[in-house]
């Protein structure tokens, strides 16, 4: 997990987990990974994303799968009533 900034340049990634899993032909299994703003907080700026990129391999072939995540953070509106 890296940030990514307005122009397209990612960061150093600051978080990094691994899992090692068995999936069967044909199905899918679900993995979640918790970022807290703490966490990620001091790697963004105003116009920045989150890139998660997720990697696996086929045991049997060795072929390789790879799939990249980008999350656009968004500051919530602020409403003030006096």
């Amino acid at each position: 997990l890296c940030a990514v900034r307005y122009t397209g340049v990612a960061g150093a990634p600051f978080r990094q987990e691994q899992h090692r899993r068995t999936v069967p032909p044909g199905e899918e299994e679900t993995v979640t990974m918790t970022v807290t703003f703490a966490e990620y907080q001091p790697h963004v700026g105003d116009q920045d994303a989150l890139k998660l990129t997720a990697a696996g391999a086929v045991q049997e072939t060795g072929q390789v799968v790879a799939k990249e995540l980008r999350v656009r953070l968004h500051t919530p509106e602020l409403t003030l009533t006096v």
